[in-house]
């Protein structure tokens, strides 16, 4: 199989472009073709771009915490656009507080995420379930 096309940005109102463009960086390096929203991504636009791109999987990024309220009903509205297969894949500061990290990531889970990365160590984490998401 070759590799996925990936829509990537960071949701709602949070305008932490580094990491968005460290990961834009590190996918296009390997190999992969990636569509990059940007910042200040609202839900509709990760829908309506990967339906465009013909995207196989969605990378949103959230550093202030916000992703909470914004990912909340993704997974529904990929569904609604006949996007059921996509993978979707959230990472960074995904909670407000001092949560435990897996509770926080099995709330995304829960929300219908493929994967999700609350202040994740390094790339290296994605790219590797990339690999054994898209063999």
């Amino acid at each position: 199989m070759s590799k996925p096309r990936l829509v990537l940005g960071v949701i709602g109102n949070d305008i932490h472009v580094v990491a968005n463009r460290v990961l834009e960086r590190g996918l296009k390096n390997k190999g992969y073709t990636v569509c990059n929203l940007g910042v200040n991504s609202m839900p509709d636009d990760f829908v309506f771009s990967s339906l465009e791109f013909g995207a196989d999987a969605v990378i949103i990024n959230s550093i202030n915490g916000e992703g909470e309220v914004w990912a909340k009903t993704l997974r529904a509205k990929f569904d609604s656009v006949d996007l059921k297969n996509i993978c979707l894949y959230i990472g960074g500061n995904l909670g407000i507080g001092d949560k435990p990290k897996k509770n926080i990531e099995k709330k995304f889970l829960d929300y219908g995420f493929n994967r999700a990365y609350h202040l994740p160590e390094s790339l290296s984490i994605l790219l590797e379930d990339l690999k054994k998401d898209f063999p």
